[in-house]
């Protein structure tokens, strides 16, 4: 995936930043899963075999009294007390308490008149009588450092938290630190305190190579040194009388909490995850994974699904595991937090004995590659309905599968068979093919309010309808745009006007798309000018664009820099990646910084609209009426049509289409279709969002602004304009490519490259 410069690098960094503390994604492997879990994986007849057995956890969402932004400790009592110390932004420090095992939350007063002005807490921690430590750094005043610790850390013992409280400033023997050790903060960047007076914690020093990790093992009372480790990497977890020690090696070692000696090694198969994903209570431990939350007893020779991922929000990339508690055996709370930093949800799983296994009904969502914001649709889908099983079926990733001739060919047999799944993503799959031969499930009758009640951009589902009726439904939309400066692109309307501005700019590259991307993306908005009636192809029209788009790309090549060389990524790609799906960027910032003059791309997100309006740069549609869509429709052949249909309403919702205007840019990409959600989307953001939304301008010193009402408007001109489906037929796509790249690399000849190209596809476009 394309990184952008400048801005997004900063971006970027900071989100590293956010994993190198953070812990796994929550997202599903499928790899396995079925066998893993004892989840029966048949179907017969399109059904998943029924079971009477009960007993399953059931998700709930807690609304807590204040923003989470990061999590700093949380104690849980078996009397269902539940604690947690946090903040919300640089410098708070929060305590909420629940008494009925995490359903209902109150914030407790605390003072925090002993915290230095302008520092932030680092981290804390609760001991089993209650009493916190903590560790706090002055803010850095550098913006592009986001307010981080530097500095030498200062240390503070709160206690009696509930009752008398006193606070007084602990005086820790650690080395002296370097000047460098100041920069980025130098002090404990974790914190444990034990319930006997024992006070922990991980110590990182030096930079670069010279960088190292230190346990410390300190007396709470004078601060003098007990024990110190030398490690690499590393971060602890202490839980009782032991200290849990993770190096990122595949195993946990065990450390006697008073001596420092290693007692034991545990296999929590954390992989490369973090241990807030751990939980241990009396004898058992509980972590959870790729899959789920796991419990398994001290060594771990038995361990169980406790709750199943593919059931659960687990399945939901977008989110982030900042800490698994297990209040009881029964109850667990799972802190998430977006990969865009948002604040933090918590997850509440309680034990329900009456609750069947597995739901009642099953659903199969199918696509030809993976889809991220599928994905994420499913995961919200799943918890508001728990009644329904929703299996994600991707064809792509069958290791069987060669190419997607094969994967489409597999699909077609299993709906021919009565077997086929019920909804189909329909991006990449010969979606005309299916109207015209009744594959797909009229939606009418079950989806015709959207348009009838001008709940939706009614132009983009009219551009799917054939003979008067809906049979395809977009769920989200972008616009392939050229940016760049008013007087540069704004006339440009053509292939052919591309090429004659590229040719015109000197001393820099036009734009960093080349090669296959450039081929692509061109063939993909312009197929209308080559495709004609019943599926011949026009040579002129396909000589002329293939052409153009080697002469664009010997332009590129001739003014190559290192910049634009880095933008060349490898296109070896895993079968099953969707290239239209992830093809969302466009480079505001690397025209901004003078860099590339103009930019290709689709405009397919709320920020990259605002840069581009903020960098006084222009945004013009290169297509007539085209867009690309994320599309859906139903196999006419299922057996859960109800199920299918509640299953796109539920896409199409109000709530579930904030999901690109809320969620984490870059993942889920993309501009709703409800216009109630658009509406949200352009509404003005109150002032905290506005500076959060602005944070990138103004740590490079660049001045933000919200758009104008007319500027929406003229947004919406666009888009009620759209009525054109891009060409994105992965076969089309792969056979241009194949005989296209050779002819820009001057290896094949144009005519019989036009030939090639031709004969392959009429006879594609005949038998499909």
């Amino acid at each position: 995936m394309k990184t952008k410069v400048f801005l997004w690098i900063i971006i970027i960094l900071g989100l590293i930043c956010a994993f190198a503390t953070g812990c796994n994604s929550f997202k599903n492997d499928k790899k396995g899963f079925g066998k893993e879990t004892g989840v029966k994986e048949e179907r017969a007849g399109g059904q998943a075999e029924q079971t009477s057995v009960k007993g399953r956890y059931q998700e709930e969402k807690i609304v807590f009294p204040l923003s989470i932004k990061n999590i700093f400790d949380v104690e849980c009592k078996e009397d269902g007390n539940v604690k947690v110390l946090f903040e919300n932004e640089p410098g708070s420090f929060f305590f909420c308490e629940s008494m009925d095992y995490g359903v209902s939350w109150e914030q407790r007063e605390m003072g925090k008149e002993w915290l230095p002005e302008n520092y932030r807490v680092v981290s804390a921690c609760f001991d089993a009588e209650g009493d916190i430590a903590l560790s706090a750094g002055k803010m850095s005043e550098d913006p592009l450092d986001e307010k981080h610790p530097v500095g030498e850390y200062s240390y503070f013992k709160i206690d009696h938290v509930e009752g008398d409280t006193t606070v007084r400033q602990l005086s820790l023997q650690l080395p002296e630190p370097q000047e460098t050790d100041l920069e980025s903060g130098y002090g404990l960047q974790q914190i444990l305190l034990s319930g006997d007076g024992g006070l922990y914690g991980v110590l990182q020093s030096g930079k670069d190579e010279q960088i190292k990790f230190q346990i410390f093992c300190f007396g709470s009372d004078d601060g003098k040194v007990l024990w110190q480790l030398d490690t690499g990497a590393a971060e602890i977890a202490l839980f009782e009388n032991k200290i849990y020690l993770n190096e990122h090696s595949g195993k946990i070692k065990v450390l006697d909490a008073k001596s420092g000696e290693k007692v034991d090694d545990i296999s929590i198969p954390l992989e490369n995850n973090f241990l807030c994903c751990m939980d241990i209570q009396k004898d058992k431990i509980f972590y959870c994974g790729e899959n789920g939350i796991y419990g398994t007893d001290r060594n771990v020779t038995f361990t169980e699904l406790l709750v199943d991922g593919r059931l659960s929000s687990f399945s939901d990339e977008t989110y982030s595991v900042k800490g698994l508690f297990s209040v009881s055996e029964k109850v667990f709370l799972v802190f998430v937090q977006s990969f865009s930093g948002a604040e933090m949800e918590i997850f509440r799983y309680e034990y329900d004995a009456d609750l069947p296994t597995q739901p009642e009904h099953e659903l199969v969502v199918y696509s030809l590659k993976e889809n991220s914001v599928i994905q994420k649709i499913i995961s919200d889908f799943q918890l508001s309905h728990p009644e329904v099983f929703v299996r994600y079926e991707v064809g792509m990733s069958d290791s069987s599968i060669e190419d997607e001739t094969d994967a489409i060919s597999s699909l077609n047999t299993e709906i021919m068979a009565g077997n086929g799944p019920d909804v189909l993503i329909l991006n990449g799959l010969p979606w005309k093919s299916y109207q015209e031969k009744g594959i797909l499930e009229s939606l009418n009758d079950g989806l015709n309010t959207y348009i009838t009640e001008h709940k939706v951009f009614e132009n983009l589902f009219s551009a799917y309808e054939a003979g008067g009726s809906s049979y395809v439904v977009p769920i989200s939309f972008k616009i392939p745009v050229l940016i760049g400066k008013e007087e540069m692109v704004s006339h440009i309307d053509s292939i052919e006007k591309i090429l004659k501005t590229a040719e015109d700019i000197e001393d820099m590259p036009p734009f960093f798309r080349k090669k296959q991307a450039l081929l692509r993306y061109i063939f993909s908005i312009y197929w209308q000018r080559i495709e004609q009636e019943e599926g011949r192809i026009s040579k002129e029209e396909l000589k002329k664009v293939l052409e153009n788009v080697k002469r664009i790309n010997d332009d590129l090549l001739g003014k190559e820099n290192e910049l634009s060389k880095f933008f060349v990524g490898d296109e070896e790609r895993e079968k099953d990646y969707d290239v239209f799906a992830n093809d969302t960027w466009l480079e505001t910032s690397s025209i901004k910084y003078g860099n590339v003059a103009m930019d290709l791309g689709y405009l397919s997100h709320l920020q990259d609209y605002v840069n581009v309006l903020n960098w006084d740069l222009f945004y013009q549609t290169l297509s007539d009426g085209v867009f690309s869509a994320l599309i859906a429709g139903i196999n006419k052949g299922s057996d859960h049509i109800g199920s299918a249909e509640e299953f796109l309403k539920f896409a199409l919702s109000d709530e579930e289409q904030k999901i690109f205007i809320n969620e984490m840019y870059m993942v889920i990409m993309g501009f709703p279709v409800n216009k109630a959600a658009y509406e949200d989307m352009i509404s003005q953001p109150s002032q905290s969002e506005l500076e959060e939304y602005g944070k990138g301008f103004a740590n490079l010193g660049e001045t933000f602004e919200w758009p104008g009402h007319e500027d929406f408007e003229q947004l919406e001109k666009k888009i009620v304009g759209l009525n054109t489906p891009a060409m994105e037929d992965n076969i089309v796509i792969n056979t241009i490519l194949e005989s296209a790249t050779s002819y820009l690399s001057g290896e094949k000849d144009i005519d019989v490259t036009v030939n090639e190209i031709t004969q392959s596809l009429e006879l594609y476009l005949l038998e499909r």
